[in-house]
């Protein structure tokens, strides 16, 4: 693109943190194809196409694909979850379907997943209870049989907790949101499969 990048960068950066603001407050997504267009267009370009503003989209993500890395723990957990019959859903709060598609994609994970769903794909965020309620209705699940893992307490473990599922907090970090008490607390994924499977003993 025949662009001065600071330029660029000044306008993308306003564009985005006022579009990320906005989306916070009300809980809904901004794709970040919107986000692009917008950006595109104050600065004057006039070939707005779908293929212009989808090349941009896989510039500006090729890094963070190339850095995902799954934790050493994912696909044995994915795998025992799927082999105790399980089904399997993910929903992330994301500007982007393409670039989570395409990170469980690049990492051999999409497959686990019977249903993905995502923020920009629905237009709105975790905590909302409709983003929950779409992926039990896709999974034919009611709430009370179904379990929620997240490493956010207050898209997570709140969102979970709204809509009537058990919530597990993998701790990574740092929690935020000391007024929410999920169902388990893990650091790990594999202590969240040891979770799981002492609730379904239990049942």
């Amino acid at each position: 693109m025949n662009l001065d990048f600071e330029t660029f960068a000044k306008v993308f950066l306003s564009v985005f943190e006022q579009s990320s603001a906005t989306a916070d407050f009300y809980k809904i997504e901004i794709p970040i194809q919107d986000i692009m267009f917008k950006v595109l267009r104050k600065l004057r370009f006039r070939d707005l196409s779908d293929d212009l503003t989808q090349r941009t989209i896989a510039e500006f993500y090729a890094p963070e694909l190339e850095a995902w890395q799954p934790y050493p723990d994912t696909l044995p957990t994915l795998s025992a979850l799927k082999k105790y019959g399980l089904e399997l859903g993910l929903i992330s709060n994301a500007k982007s379907d393409w670039a989570v598609h395409s990170i469980l994609n690049r990492n051999r994970i999409q497959d686990f997943f019977k249903v993905v769903i995502t923020s920009a794909e629905l237009g709105i965020r975790k905590p909302r209870v409709e983003i929950f309620e779409r992926a039990l209705k896709s999974l034919n699940m009611r709430p009370e049989e179904s379990a929620f893992l997240g490493d956010s307490l207050n898209a997570d473990v709140i969102g979970a907790k709204m809509v009537g599922m058990r919530s597990i907090h993998i701790r990574r970090g740092s929690p935020t949101g000391d007024f929410v008490h999920p169902d388990a607390t893990v650091t790990s994924l594999s202590e969240a499969l040891r979770q799981i499977t002492d609730w379904r003993v239990a049942q």
